[in-house]
C-alpha cells in the first residue's frame, strides 16, 4: 500500500468471493489501509456470490462499512462506497436496508441494469467484439464505445471506468494470469503462457 500511495492511488477495491478466509483477509486489508493512510472498499465478485444473497451482501457491508479505512463519498463523505464484479439483477434496495447505513453503490452492471444504483462501473478495459471476445475486422467494440454506452444510459449518474472521466479504478494490482499488473513482480510466474511476457518486465 505504501507503493500504491506513493504513485497517487488513494483506495483499493477488495474483490471478494465466499472463501472461509475472506473476513480475515478483509480485516488485514482494512487494518493495513488505515495504517498507511489509504482507503478501501468491497467489490463483491458475482462469479461466486448469487443475486439471492442481497441480505448477506448488505450484512458484509455493515460489518466493514464503519472501519476507519472504508472509502466514503457523497455529500459529507458519509456514503459507504460499494462495488461489484457483475451481479446484474442484485436487489440493491435489500442491500441498502440490510447494511443499515448510507451507501454509494457503483456496481459492474450492464448500463441498462443500473437503475437502482448510484452509478455504474465498466470492466471493459480493452477492445472486443461486443461479446467479450477478441475484436474482428467487422466487429470492433472499442473502450470508448463502452464508455459512451455507459454515459448515455446513466444520464448524468457517476461512471467509474478502468481509466475514464469520473471515478477511475485500476482493475487489478497484480493479476499475472490476466497478463497485467501495476505493482512490481516479486516472484517468477511460470504457470501459463503469459509468463513469456510477464517475467523480467
Amino acid at each position: 500500500m505504501v507503493l500504491a500511495k506513493s504513485i497517487g492511488i488513494d483506495a483499493f477495491a477488495l474483490n471478494i468471493g465466499l472463501d472461509d478466509y475472506t473476513d480475515q483477509q478483509l480485516d488485514y486489508a482494512y487494518e493495513s489501509a488505515a495504517k498507511n493512510g489509504m482507503k478501501a472498499f468491497i467489490s463483491f465478485d458475482f462469479n461466486f456470490w448469487r443475486n439471492s444473497q442481497a441480505s448477506e451482501v448488505g450484512a458484509k457491508v455493515k460489518k466493514y462499512g464503519t472501519r476507519p479505512a472504508q472509502l466514503k463519498v457523497g455529500s459529507g463523505s458519509n456514503q459507504v462506497f460499494v462495488s461489484t464484479f457483475i451481479g446484474d439483477g442484485l436487489d440493491l434496495n435489500t442491500v441498502r436496508s440490510s447494511a443499515g447505513m448510507p451507501l454509494f453503490i457503483l456496481p459492474n452492471f450492464q448500463p441498462s441494469n443500473a437503475g437502482a444504483a448510484d452509478g455504474a462501473f465498466n470492466w471493459g478495459a480493452w477492445p472486443n467484439n461486443g461479446a467479450n471476445k477478441a475484436p474482428t475486422l467487422d466487429r470492433n467494440f472499442t473502450v470508448e464505445d463502452g464508455d459512451q454506452a455507459f454515459l448515455r444510459t446513466l444520464g448524468g449518474k457517476p461512471y467509474m471506468a478502468p481509466l475514464g472521466p469520473q471515478y477511475v479504478e485500476i482493475i487489478t494490482w497484480n493479476d499475472y494470469g490476466e497478463s497485467h499488473y501495476i505493482g512490481p513482480l516479486s516472484s517468477p510466474h511460470y504457470d501459463d503462457g503469459n509468463s513469456k511476457w510477464v517475467n523480467d518486465m
